[in-house]
């Protein structure tokens, strides 16, 4: 375990110190995305503290006592969502990208493409283009026009027929998001940037306490990702919440000069953020305490879903409050959560669950798909989404 910091980071987008500390967690899985073949090593995964800061100047949320030396991901992690409205949601944005930046040549790079799941599909649907992602975790191919190269970002690895760059899912895993978002738009000083990142506003509108994660060392609102991007010297051209309010995006295009965002803009922001945060915590303790009543009157519950929010939930309850966890993704049933050691199942395990058993689907966007697929087997379940 990490033991705590004396004093917490400073600011990692304008340098300001003393955050406003407010969430707190004492030890938490360092990944919620690598799960582990027994139990005993899922209870005895690595294990880190997490203190929200919130930066009085700019208004940006951050792990304030978050150690970067810690990770190192590798192809053991596995994020892979095995959901058809989660595939429908990536045709949609990559139609969208087709359409608004012309994809018929060139080269569009994902940069942290994870396992490259959202690029093949980008390959499909726009097949004069050549598609190049670049991540540490992935599997290297090269297949048609569609390549993954186990690496991290390299400027070195673009070439002068880029047409677009992608950054999904990115700055919120990065220590320091200003600096890696400067040293990407140098390498692209004329190719557009497509960015994703998860959307703060809706974590604290919806109590979403699993969302805090070690793993996310970032926490974006609409403004601070703007103000991010301009402080990195990106000019934003558009902005626009996504996946039901889950994600956002915004597009930029790197500029020549630094660019600062306006000063009131910026502190409306931040004292509207540092209070959603002072409102959020006073709340948290409530809800977990309300959920963790609930499991105790219903003899257990099951958890659908054991990626980042079915691994928190689990680890942030009492563990033997869980019957188990399931999860579609193939690679991760059998295995065991890191951190509580609950068990992660398939679908069809629903089969030895008790007349009336509770199911707590983690994410509402899969609540119709998985309650369709429940329907089927045993219609007498009750399935709620968290």
């Amino acid at each position: 375990m990490q033991p705590a910091q004396e004093a917490p980071r400073a600011c990692p987008v304008c340098g300001a110190l003393n955050p406003h500390l407010s969430i707190t967690r004492d030890a938490i899985p360092i990944f919620q995305n690598v799960v582990h073949r027994t139990r005993e090593a899922a209870l005895a995964a690595v294990r880190a503290p997490f203190r929200l800061g919130t930066c009085r100047a700019c208004g940006f949320s951050y792990n304030a006592l978050f150690n970067a030396g810690l990770m190192t991901y590798d192809p053991s992690y596995d994020n892979h969502v095995a959901s058809s409205a989660f595939e429908d949601y990536y045709r949609s944005l990559a139609q969208m990208m087709i359409a608004r930046f012309g994809l018929d040549s060139g080269t569009v790079y994902d940069v942290g493409c994870g396992k490259g799941e959202f690029l093949r599909i980008l390959c499909s649907l726009a097949p004069g283009i050549r598609g190049v992602g670049m991540d540490p975790s992935c599997t290297p191919v090269d297949e048609g026009n569609f390549r993954l190269i186990r690496a991290p970002f390299e400027a070195s690895l673009f070439e002068a027929d880029a047409r677009l760059v992608i950054c999904r899912h990115v700055l919120e895993h990065i220590d320091g998001p200003r600096a890696f978002m400067a040293e990407l738009a140098a390498a692209v000083p004329d190719v557009p940037v497509f960015v994703e990142v998860p959307n703060f506003d809706w974590i604290l509108e919806n109590d979403a306490f699993w969302d805090f994660c070690y793993e996310h060392c970032n926490y974006f609102t609409p403004a601070t990702l703007a103000g991010t991007l301009a402080r990195a010297g990106l000019r934003v051209d558009e902005q626009a919440l996504s996946f039901g309010g889950q994600y956002q995006w915004a597009i930029a295009r790197p500029l020549a000069g630094r660019a600062e965002p306006a000063d009131d803009r910026e502190a409306a922001s931040t004292a509207a953020t540092l209070q959603a945060v002072r409102d959020y915590a006073e709340r948290e303790g409530t809800r977990l305490a309300a959920l963790a009543a609930r499991a105790a009157s219903a003899g257990g519950i099951t958890v659908w879903g054991m990626a980042t929010k079915g691994v928190l939930l689990t680890t942030l309850m009492d563990p033997t409050l869980f019957l188990g966890g399931i999860d579609s993704n193939r690679r991760k049933q059998g295995c065991f959560a890191p951190g509580s050691g609950v068990e992660i199942h398939p679908p069809s395990w629903i089969e030895s669950l008790a007349p009336g058993a509770t199911i707590l689907v983690m994410n509402p966007n899969y609540l119709a798909e998985i309650d369709q697929q429940v329907r089927l087997v045993r219609p007498d379940l009750v399935l709620e989404a968290v």
